[in-house]
Order: structure tokens, then C-alpha cells, then sequence
């Protein structure tokens, strides 16, 4: 077993044995979790391993992750807490577009959540290269798959609550894959809302505040957020700010002579910020996209 990292880095090092596990090497870091490349002792498949670990809430003695002081232990208890109900949700959950849930657990004073490690970069990393182009198939072909994977969570009863380009892997063939679920809820726990994080520029008003009701037309802004974000590579202006909002050109007006019509007034009736005037059902997004 390896030793523990450097001060100031809590990530576990290359060679950590966890539970049935080896980890190799840090994937991604995030507000709540760092996820691992890791590896089965027992098969040595290759696998993701995400760890509960909030940003300045924590120290690590030894392996095990303690609350960095008491005041911060009920918060501490309470992130687990959701992110186990997070595994819960995703290992009930098969999508061709949704990540695979091997095993999840509690070790070192944290939990633990075993995916399937697939290749792919994620679509925030695809748009900073400036020679990437989001072109009408490109949308079509990362969109469609993601609109019909949170159409069959709306069906059973679930919101997402945070799609947004660092939350879709682009396998190859630009096959997506949607990577975190830790703001899902069902619709009868939807206030409890503000008990999770929302990314501003995606998540629509209603998340900010409850004078609406949440519901599948909160994910199709975050959807059209994402698209119209993949055209401006620019992360749009927050939902709340409605100067912004009415200043910035429609995804019409800017690029209708570079990518189809149909597209474009799908993000913008997407992303309009009163929930009423957006489609209701994803159902009625794909409609607005769809080639017939």
C-alpha cells in the first residue's frame, strides 16, 4: 500500500489499495469527488472509481478522509449521504448513454463509487480546441442520444438537474456518455433542490429560486444551455440574469447560416427562461430536431 500525497493534495497516490481495488491515477477532480483510474485485483479490469472528497471540508490521515474540523462533520456526513443516494440512483439505472454502476461502498471514512472506465473526453475539454467546429451533426449526434437518455429518466419519474459539457464523456463516433447524477432527483423530493449543486449557465431559473416548479422542461434549458454553449464556446450567461440575456443574439441571428434552422430555434425555444414558454417534454424537443 502506497503512501499518503503530498500536503495540500489529498488525492490517493498510484498503488492505493482500496477495498478490492488499485488505483493507478487521478482522472478528474471536482468540488465534491475525485475520480480514479483504478484497477480489480480479482479480473484486472480497468475501472473508475469515484471518491466522495469535498473541496475544504476534509483532511486525510493515513487513508481515511476526516471532517477538516467538528463544525464541518454534519456537513461532511451529509455530502456522503447524497452521494450514496447518488449511487443508488445510477446502479438502478441502464442507459447505452448513461454510465454503468459496478459497485459502490464505504471505506476509509468515505464512499466509494465503481463505474465502468470508458475512453472518451468530455465535451468541455472537445470545445476548447479551436479547430473542433460544432456543425449540425455534431449537435444531432451528441444530442439526440443525451435528449433520449433523460427522456427515459424523465419517465421514471427522475430530473437531472445537471447536464452540462463537463458532465458528457464523448466516447468514439462522438457516442456520448453522461457521467454525473449527483443533482438527480425524483420530481416528489424537489425541494430539497437547494441541498445540491446546480452550475450556473446551465441551470435554469427555476433551480435558482422556487417560484417555478421544477420539472423536465428544468433539464431541456440545461440541454439547450449545453448546445448553444457548443456553438459560442463561451459558457452562457447565468438564467438569472436577464440583461444579459436579452442583449446576447439568438442562436438564430448569429448562426443560421452555419448550422441547420431547425437546430436553432430548438436552443433558443430551449432556453427560453420562463419554463412555460420552453417545450415540456423532451419528446417535444426531438420533434423540433428531428429529420424526417
Amino acid at each position: 500500500m502506497s503512501s499518503t500525497p503530498e500536503t495540500g493534495d489529498q488525492s490517493l497516490t498510484s498503488g492505493t489499495v482500496v477495498d478490492e481495488y488499485i488505483i493507478e491515477r487521478v482522472l478528474a477532480k471536482g468540488g465534491f469527488s475525485t475520480v480514479y483510474l483504478a484497477r480489480q485485483i480479482g479480473d484486472q479490469q480497468q475501472v473508475a472509481i469515484k471518491e466522495y472528497m469535498p473541496d475544504g471540508l476534509t483532511s486525510r490521515c493515513g487513508l481515511e478522509l476526516m471532517p477538516s474540523s467538528t463544525e464541518q462533520t454534519r456537513t461532511f456526513q451529509h455530502g456522503r449521504r447524497l452521494f450514496l443516494e447518488e449511487a443508488k440512483l445510477l446502479s438502478g439505472l441502464k442507459h447505452p448513454n448513461i454510465v454503468h454502476v459496478l459497485n459502490f461502498f464505504i471505506a476509509n471514512n468515505t464512499a466509494y463509487l465503481v463505474m465502468n472506465f470508458d475512453y472518451g473526453t468530455t465535451l468541455a475539454n472537445w470545445l476548447k480546441k479551436t479547430t473542433h467546429v460544432a456543425d449540425t451533426q455534431f449537435l444531432l449526434d451528441v444530442f439526440q442520444p443525451v435528449m433520449r437518455c433523460i427522456k427515459n429518466m424523465h419517465h421514471r419519474g427522475l430530473l437531472h438537474l445537471d447536464i452540462k459539457p463537463d458532465n458528457i464523456l464523448l466516447r468514439p463516433s462522438n457516442n456520448p456518455l453522461i457521467l454525473d447524477f449527483g443533482s438527480a432527483l425524483p420530481y416528489k423530493k424537489q425541494q430539497q433542490c437547494n441541498s445540491h449543486s446546480l452550475t450556473k449557465g446551465y441551470a435554469a431559473p427555476e433551480q435558482h429560486h422556487k417560484q417555478h416548479p421544477l420539472g423536465p422542461w428544468s433539464d431541456i434549458y440545461a440541454i439547450g444551455a449545453s448546445m448553444r454553449n457548443c456553438l459560442d464556446k463561451i459558457i452562457p450567461p447565468p438564467s438569472t440574469d436577464q440583461a444579459l440575456i436579452t442583449e446576447r443574439s439568438t442562436a438564430y441571428a448569429q448562426f443560421k447560416n452555419k448550422v441547420d434552422v431547425k437546430v436553432l430555434h430548438a436552443i433558443d425555444w430551449a432556453t427560453q427562461t420562463e419554463p412555460a414558454k420552453r417545450p415540456q417534454t423532451i419528446e417535444e424537443l426531438l420533434n423540433a430536431i428531428r429529420y424526417l
